[in-house]
């Protein structure tokens, strides 16, 4: 699954992101792109975990600050890995 994060310094990298996160997500992998203003770069994060981990972990996150700068957290729609914690039947669809 994949998410984004903004809100980065300049001077963040691939390994600085992975290890900031690591103690919310299992980060399979990091890609930072550095297009447009150099101090605002963003990463796509690759993370082994469900869904509703993945969504908790965003909304826990939501308005904190990361030297100075409120960092923000985005889950891509219409991903193809996505897996859930949820059995079918615990589920709610509604048409």
């Amino acid at each position: 699954m994949q998410v984004i994060l903004t809100g980065l310094h300049g001077d963040a990298s691939e390994d600085s992101v992975a290890q900031g996160l690591a103690l919310y997500f299992h980060v399979k992998q990091v890609s930072m792109v550095r297009q447009g203003d150099n101090d605002s770069p963003w990463a796509l994060i690759e993370v082994a975990d469900s869904y509703e981990r993945v969504w908790s972990v965003c909304n826990q996150l939501r308005g904190v600050f990361h030297r100075g700068k409120a960092i923000h957290l985005y889950i891509p729609l219409h991903q193809e890995d996505v897996f859930h914690d949820l059995e079918p039947h615990q589920r709610i669809d509604i048409a």
